[in-house]
């Protein structure tokens, strides 16, 4: 059973929420395989009314091992905040984690915020071990909620932006070219929208090709992967992103989306695996992916290489350079690896 401190007080137009979380135990915790997510208790000594005006806290063990850990919290209204994690070392000490600027949170849906790793939390070569004397690991949580009200109408009509432009993509209004899929199917865009949002679809226009006399563009994508893109490139939302991850990175990576991107890499590191390690490790290198590339090398050093040479991904790499990369990773000091 964790323990939970929570404290609140007020700065100005800003509340502060601050969080100790203490897991007790919790090499314990991570070597029961079978426990892939622990939360935050909801106390009995607390009314339903505090509870539901609280964070909530959850982590998600990932690995065949629980090595990464992804730290998740849940606010109880939209609000926008800033995020400080900090673990709680011996001796009284802290160390910061991650510190995500002001950004607008939604409630009631779970936020990520940090991966951790196993071996940084308790190795047991006296390195880095981020526990208590007695085993317990202590998380820190800020969150600074900002009750200025110019800020929340900015929200309000950025997101009313969003809709009144993706609306532009679902009824046509004044498109002025045409997307075709390998299929064949049709969408009704605009120069302007696709050209701010893709340095490669702008290209379209700016020189004499065959797009700027047609006003048509054919697409190497399949019809559900480019209404997808362009869903994302009129709202900067990617619904789908969890079901078809590694068509989207090719996308992504195809019209040099980068927030894209970014969505598909984190989206993959969470669906990793042993048996899908040097798939995914494949992708990301093939598409330039750096920071899922970087997580699943440290995925693979992590206690997992035996087991992944014995997978079919395995058995069917034919890259010697790849092979080079992970045995490099694998061999080289924390403090030393890089991805190239």
């Amino acid at each position: 059973m964790s323990s939970i401190n929570y404290t609140t007080r007020i700065e100005g137009q800003t509340r502060i929420n601050t969080i100790l979380w203490t897991v007790p135990n919790f090499i314990n915790l991570l070597e029961n395989r079978s426990c892939r997510e622990f939360r935050t208790d909801k106390s009995k000594d607390h009314t339903l009314e505090i509870i539901e005006s609280r964070f909530q806290l959850k982590m998600q063990f990932l690995g065949r091992d629980n090595d990464i850990i992804e730290i998740y919290y849940l606010s109880p209204n939209s609000v926008f905040l800033k995020s400080i994690l900090t673990i709680c070392l011996k001796r009284f000490e802290e160390r910061s984690i991650v510190i995500k600027e002001y950004h607008t949170v939604h409630a009631n849906k779970w936020q990520y915020l940090a991966t951790l790793f196993k071996r940084d939390i308790a190795s047991y070569d006296g390195r880095d071990i981020f526990l208590l004397s007695d085993g317990s690991l202590r998380l820190k949580f800020q969150f600074l909620v900002s009750n200025d009200i110019k800020i929340d109408r900015s929200n309000v009509f950025e997101a009313q932006l969003s809709n009144d432009i993706e609306n532009l993509l679902h009824n046509g209004m004044f498109s002025d070219v045409t997307m075709k899929s390998v299929e064949g199917d049709e969408y009704k865009v605009h120069k302007a929208v696709l050209s701010s949002r893709s340095a490669v679809l702008k290209a379209h226009f700016e020189h004499n090709t065959t797009e700027c006399f047609t006003n048509s563009i054919e697409s190497p994508l399949e019809a559900e992967v480019l209404r997808e893109v362009l869903t994302f490139i009129y709202s900067d939302k990617a619904p789908k992103v969890d079901e078809i991850p590694e068509k989207l990175l090719a996308a992504a990576d195809y019209y040099q989306l980068s927030r894209l991107k970014g969505l598909c890499e984190e989206a993959l590191h969470k669906k990793l695996t042993v048996d899908n390690a040097i798939e995914t490790l494949q992708l990301a290198d093939l598409h330039s992916a750096k920071t899922l590339k970087q997580l699943t090398l440290e995925f693979i050093k992590d206690g997992q290489a035996k087991l992944i040479t014995k997978t079919e991904g395995w058995a069917k790499v034919k890259s010697v350079e790849l092979i080079k990369c992970i045995y490099e990773y694998i061999m080289t000091d924390d403090a030393e690896a890089d991805i190239k």
